[in-house]
């Protein structure tokens, strides 16, 4: 805060003079106020977040990176999503401080880029504007939609809050606001009055929700007090209504903008006249980063149910129902389970109350929509003899997750998925797969991976098969210079992949085995040049080259 210090000195001094004889006296007396002054009041606009948003079984949970306590924006973002399907939701509720006089309090939003990023191969089928992916206008922007209201502190859209929505629409709308007023002479969304500004040193509440889909208000009661409301049932997303696979790896990037001005002195302040959003000139893209990033794990808080100590995860989950969350803690010993592990209940999440549990058997994957997260997995026999693999994804595994696990070295694969199965997709991210002889070996199977924020290092080969999967913001590295990252034969790959914003590190190479489709590798990076990369030049785009190495997140 700037303050202004004026002192001002009054003296005033009395004096009388007397002459006796050749003696002179002086009477005198000092009057002196000091410290006089005149500071500067402040306006100082603080606020935080609090950020909720669908996890993987289609629940609202907290989200730590897009949540803050009171500050200002810098280094702040109210969205950071990368991973969006269909039908997610996320509800935030925002807190504006004004700090320490009445003000008035203006907003702004607009949209940077709305690009197709990447293509994968369902894309292609649909998608009637393909062109450069990280300048084609993508699918994104109109499907992601919006709602911000006067909210009262719960982030839930009551009844009486239905008419305090200020902002609803699709994110390709946004630049077409123009400055959005919260508070001003005409009017006050949360009174509803005008010549209203927000009081000095209270606390506003924005809510705001966003879904992937149709997003529509419910307006449930207003709260009575005889009662918390559930977060997410102030509105509905339907993400099945209007979308097809033209918005797959879409992205949309946007800034967003708070304003206050004192009211005092200033009593026909309207935002639409008196203020200007400043953006940055050129808005700079953000930083890309690639690699695991272990340390945000998210451990899980609604277990269904918890093994401990002696206890057994199979047991457990030979009782789930589909949907199960069965958690493990540390005091897991692994005596409870002496072969591997079989996950064959559709939905069933296998998570780890802390990072890191270790595991001396493999898990194998047999349901759609099965989780597997946290654990420091252990190579060994998987569905049969000749199938070695810490986690084995089989052919009915359709929309698995395996994330957040190290594998640290063994004969085989990291991951694997089984060889002829109609298994329709999943993701894998966030592991670090290191001294294996393949990360990551994707067999002949009819769905397209995801394979992203990996750290996949010193293995014989990084990633083996591929099969038309979307290999992007991972870490390649070796010790051993020209070892391979990513392997790829003819026979296993009738679908194109996608291969971007990579570090390929110590000269690891992608290698085909025979001829392949034109591989999309652009915006890479590799240690050298991409035509010492890969093994035949005319298989593979990969220019452009990203110019330095992609920090690790």
């Amino acid at each position: 805060n700037k303050r202004r210090l004026i002192t001002s000195l009054l003296t005033i001094v009395v004096a009388a003079v007397v002459v006796l004889g050749a003696t002179r006296a002086f009477f005198s007396d000092t009057e002196t106020s000091t410290g006089n002054r005149f500071v500067a009041g402040a306006i100082d606009l603080l606020i935080d977040n609090e950020s909720y948003v669908t996890n993987a079984a289609g629940v609202l949970v907290a989200s730590p990176e897009t949540s803050w306590t009171l500050d200002n924006l810098t280094g702040h973002l109210f969205f950071n999503f990368l991973d969006l399907k269909p039908g997610d939701i996320g509800e935030d509720t925002i807190s504006l401080h004004v700090n320490d006089n009445n003000a008035w309090v203006c907003a702004a939003a607009r949209v940077t880029a709305d690009i197709d990023n990447t293509y994968s191969e369902p894309e292609l089928e649909v998608d009637t504007t393909i062109g450069d992916p990280l300048v084609t206008d993508g699918e994104l922007a109109e499907n992601l939609n919006f709602a911000f209201w006067a909210d009262d502190g719960d982030n839930v859209l009551e009844a009486d809050e239905v008419s305090k929505i200020f902002v609803s629409g699709p994110a390709s709308g946004l630049n077409s606001l123009g400055q959005i007023a919260l508070a001003d002479s005409q009017v006050n969304r949360w009174t509803g009055l005008i010549n209203s500004p927000i009081i000095g040193a209270s606390t506003v509440y924005v809510g705001k929700a966003w879904c992937f889909g149709t997003l529509t208000a419910n307006a449930v009661a207003q709260n009575d007090n005889t009662g918390p409301l559930v977060r997410g049932t102030g509105f509905t997303c339907n993400g099945a209504s209007s979308l097809n696979n033209a918005a797959q790896t879409d992205l949309v990037r946007g800034d967003i903008q708070f304003y206050a001005v004192q009211s005092r002195n200033n009593p026909n302040f309207t935002c639409g006249q008196n203020y200007t959003p400043v953006w940055p000139s050129s808005t700079p893209q953000p930083e890309v980063k690639v690699g695991a990033a272990l340390g945000t794990y998210v451990a899980p808080t609604d277990c269904t149910v918890t093994v401990s100590g002696s206890g057994s995860i199979q047991a457990a989950e030979d009782a789930a129902t589909p949907g199960a969350k069965i958690c493990v803690d540390s005091t897991y010993d692994k005596t409870g389970d002496n072969t591997r592990i079989l996950i064959d209940v559709a939905g069933v999440t296998l998570a780890a109350t802390v990072r890191g549990v270790d595991l001396d058997v493999p898990v194998t994957l047999s349901a759609s929509n099965v989780t597997v997260t946290g654990f420091d997995g252990v190579i060994g026999t998987a569905a049969t003899a000749s199938e070695q693999a810490a986690f084995y994804a089989e052919g009915d595994a359709d929309l698995f997750e395996i994330s957040f696990n190290t594998v640290t070295g063994g004969v085989g694969a990291a991951i694997l998925t089984e060889s002829g199965g109609a298994l329709g997709g999943g993701l894998i991210a966030n592991n670090v797969l290191s001294g294996a002889t393949q990360g990551v070996y994707v067999n002949p199977h009819t769905g397209v991976f995801v394979i992203e924020y990996n750290d996949i290092d010193n293995n014989v080969a990084g990633i083996g098969g591929l099969m038309g999967a979307t290999v992007r913001y991972n870490e390649f590295e070796h010790t051993t210079p020209a070892s391979e990252a990513i392997g790829i034969d003819s026979t296993f790959d009738s679908n194109i992949a996608t291969i971007n914003f990579n570090n390929f590190l110590n000269g690891v190479k992608i290698a085909d085995y025979g001829a392949v489709a034109v591989a999309n590798a652009e915006n890479n990076f590799f240690s050298t040049s991409g035509a010492s990369q890969t093994t035949t030049n005319a298989d593979f785009d990969f220019t452009p080259e990203a110019g330095a190495q992609y920090p690790h997140q």
